[in-house]
């Protein structure tokens, strides 16, 4: 609906999450808006709207909206949130429990003070200064990309709107604005005309339209508002490049962009609009295949490669055909001959039948899954969809609407219509070059002029047409021997217990939390813990075997084509203390989930010329991988921390001519020899009697020899010590990086893992009001927990942040004084409550959830610890000399790690 004063509002019910609601305020407000003496004002406003309005003060009478929102479990940073771009700055309060109609009134009010009446106090302006500026050096920091990106766009879109426009801004103006400058940008754009109130959950909806009007009619339109603009994108007969260099970026990444008009707003809402959605998604799934295919050479040319079709860059009102890839700098044109030419061999001849009967297929598997979970979806798809329709004009459609014009568009779409449709997609005009390289004096990057010749000769040549393999789509020709379920009976947490002739445990739990879906976990004790540190190396390249050699008789590439109809994810792999195969389908697909199981279990593929072709590939890729200063500090962790352990040492160009394929091979062939060694998870909306017949047929079938194993304590614990390093490295950005790792002994109970994630949640809490607001010293502080369950039971709490160099003196203190306080006085009562407000709130949010119940049963048949057992009271039964007493125990053991990288001071 829409209010007078011009505000729009989208209000669904949906029950999928009880007593749950996502409130949002979406407003077509970015940066692309602000004057020369505004940039970064967009994003700074949106920080400011947390900093006091006119109904939460940040007093002791009137909350402010953080500590409101704490109060009630939401939590800042994860349901409290908001995010600025060019074009669009969203604001949401999600996971609101609205039972309590007084809630659902104060979140309203919050919307209402963020639409029109911030307070923009002095004060608090500057002490956001300091925050907004950390967070500019945290994404610049080590990141070369971002600002390459920002010298790019004035060579990309000179002479427009879009030359300057990055939501972070210019930290001179940050730091100086006058007040009064961000009150204008605030009272010019935020007004009714462009903002919109999306409410999706567990809500009456006629009573919450009443709410909203009476809450937001009352908020003033402006007269003689501001014209809000989208702003034009030139058209180039020559080439544009840019083409860049910076001593962090590790390789060179290239992108070519073939511009074209994006479609207007005002026919999105057409036939014409889906059908030629439809159209651009089924070319970019064939390019992509295309690009997937010209990687199975050897040696492969590029480092990656994609394409798609979409928007082009940053500006809405222009759409383009946008190949990417990573160009080998041994081979430079290579790679660009290789990319280039096999985007226009497509031109030239266009795709095949089978192609694209391949791409309709894929698509009409994931309309289908869409409609089979129509009623069963997350808030948040529902409010997605809001946004999209009130910020980019696409149209909000049923699924049964949906599914019904992609059963009419697979039937009138022709090849003939495809291939015009990608020529008008992949041309030779317009055409824009971007290239992001090393700042290296070894890699030597061709002039603008060279690298333009590269892209017009390859797109000059004849190139052969495409002849595709034919392929027997049946994944096993031969089913193995049946074997048979010998017992059944009840398990915890209404699972089943099946024990097969061979040995395997199946754990079957019956759920209707997604309609469509079947996950599945099959894992057995050992890993790689058994094996001596010189076959570390090998074991890493485990992962790169099983996707480079495909299974059975398909290759990698030939066994993503028979699988392009089916809804079904799989992933085998040798961890550190188990090795597993994981995966997921359809309902309609789970037959391919046991035969993927049993191939992986039995038959995966060995192909020389792909593997040693990926070897080659990541020799390329990691020569340079030392020039990011991210590359640096976390091998310097691995190695402080962990004490030089091999099993910690990251993969390196050096290290690729020391793996063996032979024993890559023999290890896996080992680790999946032995079915009685495993046990299968496997939960979903099907029914049991249809499961049996498949365990049967491909787990009870799998080799077995009776031997149970376990996995050895091999993996580095962190040293025993109290230790401070601290190096200086090259950088771009004036940086100090933090990682502090306390240790302590602690045996492992379900309480004491629970103390310690309270522990850390609330001097999170202490950390955002101290280090963050008050000193502006970071931009966040991270904190990982964990409670290890070995024979060596420890708690490991890491601490890591961002800084000025100049600053660290004063954030340091603060960092270890927030646990001091917490263990003299323990945890602040307030903050002890919204954690424990957050986590009940959490715990209803993940138990419809087929991921949490595979979690629990995980852990129950591995650790034997049940973590859903009697947990809401756990939580409800913590008190403050709990948390106090994991405050104490981390500091008395004295075993504290700081590894700090700080940038070199220029001389």
């Amino acid at each position: 609906g829409r209010l007078k004063n011009g505000m729009t509002y989208y209000i669904r019910h949906n029950n999928k999450e009880k007593g749950i609601a996502d409130f949002y305020i979406a407003q077509r407000v970015g940066s692309i808006l602000e004057n020369p003496d505004q940039r970064g004002l967009a994003h700074f406003l949106e920080h400011m709207a947390f900093n006091g309005s006119k109904n939460f003060k940040n007093t002791d009478a009137s909350p402010s909206i953080v500590h409101w929102c704490e109060a009630h479990g939401i939590k800042f940073g994860t349901n409290l949130n908001a995010y600025t771009s060019i074009d669009e700055t969203v604001y949401n309060v999600s996971a609101v429990p609205v039972k309590n109609p007084a809630v659902v009134d104060s979140t309203l009010l919050i919307l209402h003070d963020w639409s029109h009446y911030l307070d923009l106090d002095d004060k608090e302006i500057d002490k956001e200064r300091g925050v907004i500026h950390e967070e500019w050096r945290t994404r610049r920091a080590g990141m070369a990309s971002q600002r390459l990106m920002e010298q790019a766009l004035p060579i990309i879109y000179k002479g427009t709107k879009y030359e300057d426009c990055m939501p972070i801004g210019t930290m001179e103006i940050v730091d100086h604005f006058p007040y009064k400058v961000l009150r204008d940008y605030y009272h010019k754009w935020y007004r009714p005309d462009l903002q919109a109130i999306i409410v999706v959950g567990d809500v009456d909806v006629d009573q919450m339209e009443k709410k909203i009007q009476a809450v937001f009619s009352s908020i003033p339109m402006p007269d003689n508002a501001a014209k809000r603009n989208y702003y034009p994108v030139n058209d180039n007969d020559k080439m544009i490049v840019a083409s860049l260099k910076d001593s962090e970026q590790p390789i060179m990444l290239v992108t070519l962009y073939m511009k074209r008009d994006a479609t207007p707003d005002a026919e999105k809402s057409t036939i014409r609009y889906q059908r030629d959605g439809y159209v651009d998604d089924l070319i970019s799934y064939m390019v992509g295949e295309r690009l997937d295919e010209m990687q199975d050479r050897n040696p492969k040319p590029c480092l990656s490669a994609s394409a798609r079709i979409g928007q082009f860059l940053v500006s809405r009102t222009k759409d383009a055909f946008t190949l990417s890839f990573g160009a080998r700098q041994e081979n430079i044109k290579g790679s660009f001959d290789a990319a280039i030419g096999t985007i226009e061999q497509i031109r030239q001849h266009g795709f095949t039948p089978s192609e694209l009967e391949r791409a309709k297929a894929f698509r009409r598997k994931v309309i289908d899954r869409q409609f089979n979970e129509r009623n069963d979806r997350r808030n948040s798809y529902y409010v997605r969809r809001a946004q999209h329709n009130f910020l980019d004009a696409e149209p909000i459609t049923s699924e049964a609407y949906n599914k019904q014009l992609d059963e009419q568009f697979s039937r009138e779409v022709t090849l003939k219509e495809v291939n015009a449709a990608m020529r008008e997609a992949i041309t030779d005009r317009n055409q824009v070059l971007v290239i992001y390289a090393p700042d290296k004096p070894e890699v030597k990057i061709p002039s603008d002029a060279e690298l333009e010749k590269m892209v017009l000769d390859a797109q000059k040549k004849t190139y052969p047409a495409y002849v595709e393999k034919r392929l027997d789509e049946k994944l096993i020709p031969v089913l193995p021997k049946k074997g048979r379920i010998v017992s059944e009976k009840p398990a915890l947490h209404g699972m089943t217990e099946l024990t097969l002739s061979n040995g395997v445990k199946v754990y079957f739990k019956k759920t209707d939390y997604q309609k469509d879906a079947v996950v599945m976990n099959f894992f057995g004790e050992g890993g790689s813990s058994l094996y001596p540190d010189k076959d570390v190396l090998n074991t890493k390249f485990i992962s790169t075997a099983v996707k480079e050699g495909g299974v059975g008789r398909f290759s990698s590439t030939e066994l993503n084509k028979v699988l392009s109809d089916k809804t079904v994810r799989i992933n085998a792999g040798v961890g550190i203390e188990t090795q597993s195969i994981s995966g997921s389908s359809s309902l309609k697909d789970v037959r391919t989930l046991f035969e993927l199981t049993y191939l992986y279990f039995t038959h995966l593929r060995r192909d020389d010329q792909a593997f040693n072709a990926e070897l080659n590939r990541m020799r390329s890729f990691l020569t340079n991988r030392e020039a990011s200063p991210n590359v640096s500090y976390n091998d310097s962790i691995a190695s402080i921390v962990y004490g030089n352990s091999p099993r910690v040492q990251p993969v390196k160009a050096s290290s690729i001519d020391k793996v063996s394929y032979d024993r890559v091979l023999q290890i896996y062939k080992e680790r999946f020899s032995n079915a009685s060694n495993f046990k299968m998870i496997i939960m979903g909306n099907i029914e049991l009697s249809q499961l049996q017949p498949l365990l049967e047929q491909y787990i009870a079938s799998l080799p077995a020899t009776g031997k149970k194993e376990s996995f050895v304590k091999s993996y580095p614990d962190v040293r025993n010590c109290n230790e401070t390093h601290r190096f200086e490295k090259q950088m771009k950005t004036p940086l100090a990086r933090v990682s502090i790792f306390y240790t302590w002994d602690e045996p492992y109970t379900a309480k004491a893992d629970l103390a310690l994630d309270v522990f850390k949640r609330v001097l999170s809490i202490a950390y955002t009001d101290s280090v963050r607001e008050e000193k502006g010293g970071v931009y966040g502080v991270k904190l990982q927990e964990s409670l290890e369950q070995s024979s060596n039971p420890h708690a490991l709490l890491k601490i890591a942040f961002d800084t000025d160099p100049d600053k660290y003196d004063v954030v340091m203190p603060i960092i270890t004084g927030q646990i001091e306080h917490i263990a003299r006085k323990g945890p602040e009562a307030v903050s002890l409550q919204k954690v424990k407000e957050y986590l009940l709130k959490q715990y209803d949010q993940a138990a419809i959830t087929n991921d949490y119940w595979l979690f629990v049963a995980y852990n129950q048949l591995r650790h034997g610890i049940d973590f859903d057992k009697d947990y809401k009271s756990l939580v409800r039964n913590i008190t403050s000399s709990d948390v106090q007493q994991v405050a104490r125990n981390l500091l008395n053991s004295k075993r504290r790690i700081e590894v700090t990288m700080v940038s070199c001071k220029d001389k």
